[in-house]
């Protein structure tokens, strides 16, 4: 492989691992009052030894989130997105949702937390 050859062969790598870690998104600049109070529900019920089990009992539907659209930054070893919908008066689940990393283990610990408020489109950081 020639010089060039080699430095298109570097290039490539380092752009297919760039596309491989997104950045985390920008910090949220305000959240509605709904959301403030399903963060909180959120924030209980998640560390639970089942949150599927614990967040239902609060009124929250909350599943595994797979990142498969790579707007957030890749989960590391031992954590786990969970994301959880976000009612509306309906009783339907919207398009916003919150998005925790939580470390897995016997003591789970939320590392991050996001918001979609167009159901995976656009992110922000909830610091």
């Amino acid at each position: 492989m020639n010089h060039v050859d080699r430095a298109a062969f570097v290039l490539g790598l380092c752009l297919l691992a760039g596309a491989a870690a997104a950045a985390a998104p920008k910090a949220c600049t305000s959240l509605p009052p709904d959301i403030k109070e399903a963060m909180r529900t959120m924030s209980f019920c998640i560390t639970a030894t089942d949150p599927v089990a614990e967040c239902g009992r609060n009124g929250m539907d909350v599943q595994i989130f797979s990142n498969n659209e790579g707007k957030l930054p890749n989960a590391g070893r031992g954590q786990v997105y969970w994301e959880g919908k976000i009612r509306q008066n309906t009783g339907a689940a919207g398009q916003r949702r919150l998005v925790y990393l939580v470390t897995d283990g016997t003591k789970k610990v939320v590392a991050a937390r996001y918001y979609t408020p167009d159901h995976y489109a656009n992110f922000c950081t909830i610091n």
